[in-house]
């Protein structure tokens, strides 16, 4: 037996009871950021006298990439579902509200694989990016 629920109550938006999954997300990464986030300001400190080499030395570490890839794929997550809820609040149009969330997915999908691509360069030692490629 399906339950119909009224949208509305007294001209008032009613829950769909959905959103309670988001929040939790949205706690979740916002609770595990805040140790990265120690981690991060107490290693840009180790870093700051260390000079190139120091920061090459420091991303050979495999704690310190994996903390580092983790670190920006959470923030990206939490990028991301920042973003929605602030589409879903604004952008009252479905197709409209549909292509943006599409393009936010997307951009964040290719900020989340270049960074990692880049991360895992350098702890393996090689240049961020191909010798001749830029300026």
């Amino acid at each position: 037996m399906s339950r119909a629920t009224k949208a509305f109550v007294n001209g008032v938006k009613i829950s769909e009871r959905h959103g309670a999954g988001e929040w939790t997300a949205e706690r979740l990464s916002s609770l595990i950021l805040v140790p990265l986030t120690l981690w991060g300001l107490w290693s840009g400190f180790v870093l700051s006298g260390g000079g190139y080499d120091g920061a090459r030395d420091w991303f050979t570490s495999p704690v310190n990439a994996v903390l580092l890839a983790v670190t920006l794929l959470v923030s990206v997550w939490h990028m991301n579902m920042g973003l929605k809820v602030i589409v879903d609040d604004y952008i009252h149009k479905p197709e409209s509200r549909t292509a943006i969330l599409g393009l936010i997915g997307l951009l964040c999908l290719v900020i989340a694989a270049a960074g990692v691509f880049f991360i895992v360069r350098l702890a393996l030692g090689s240049a961020p990016l191909p010798a001749g490629f830029g300026i």
